[in-house]
């Protein structure tokens, strides 16, 4: 097993393992807002290979689960444009502390025929503004060996 894949699989532990030990009472009450979350996510991907850099501007749908208050699970569903011309679908499991979120996300990466197996991790920092969370958000996918930065906004709301 090679490095970079026991680190994904060390990651994934320590979610699931917070997730499974967290106590049931919580300093804040989820019981009167929405568990459910959706966004629009827009941004640009960059992908730094050893000959040539290829990137592309990103739009994707993004779903959440939160059932606590540090806890939940999503869909992650994205288009590349440009150089890529990729499709990525991803399942965070997420950590939320105050307006902070960390995440890590399984997947795959689809596109010129082929799909490849990818590993997500990332963070963003969420604002209110009304009923509406805008969270400017910092990834980094792993896929066969190479490295796609991905930097943009969730323009999320519950529901």
């Amino acid at each position: 097993m090679n490095v970079a894949r026991a680190l994904h699989l060390a990651l994934l532990a320590t979610f699931a393992q917070g997730a499974l030990c967290e106590e049931h009472a919580e300093t804040h009450d989820l019981e009167h807002e929405s568990h459910h979350t959706i966004g629009v996510f827009v941004g640009n991907s960059t992908e730094d290979r050893r000959e040539d850099r290829r990137n592309g501007a990103t739009l994707g749908l993004e779903y959440e689960y939160r059932y606590s208050q540090n806890y939940g699970v999503g869909l992650v569903v994205e288009h590349v444009f440009g150089d890529l011309d990729v499709n990525v679908i991803a399942a965070p499991f997420a950590w939320h502390r105050g307006p902070w979120k960390l995440y890590a996300a399984p997947g795959i990466e689809t596109g010129h025929g082929e799909s490849e197996p990818l590993f997500r991790v990332g963070v963003e920092y969420g604002f209110e503004a009304g009923g509406l969370e805008i969270s400017p958000q910092v990834d980094l996918d792993f896929v066969n060996g190479e490295r796609v930065f991905v930097i943009g906004v969730v323009f999320a709301t519950p529901f």
